[in-house]
């Protein structure tokens, strides 16, 4: 999925939920039990990330994030 030109790979089991106005994403689980990490945009275009707990997160290349469950 893009978010703000990045592209964010998601693990089936994850679900996304886009804040467009301020730039935000949390991804929670399919069950929306519980949010694995929150995404944000800085202004000059960096994406910063607020992992929680139970994530995987792999730079898979310049602007290709992506986030597994480490179960």
């Amino acid at each position: 999925m893009d978010f703000f030109g990045w592209n964010v790979v998601l693990d089936k089991s994850l679900k996304p939920y886009i804040d467009k106005d301020h730039q935000r994403m949390a991804v929670l689980t399919a069950e929306d039990d519980d949010i694995h990490i929150a995404l944000e945009m800085e202004e000059d275009g960096s994406l910063v990330m607020h992992p929680r707990w139970n994530v995987k997160i792999v730079l898979r290349e310049e602007k290709l994030v992506e986030l597994t469950t480490n179960s």
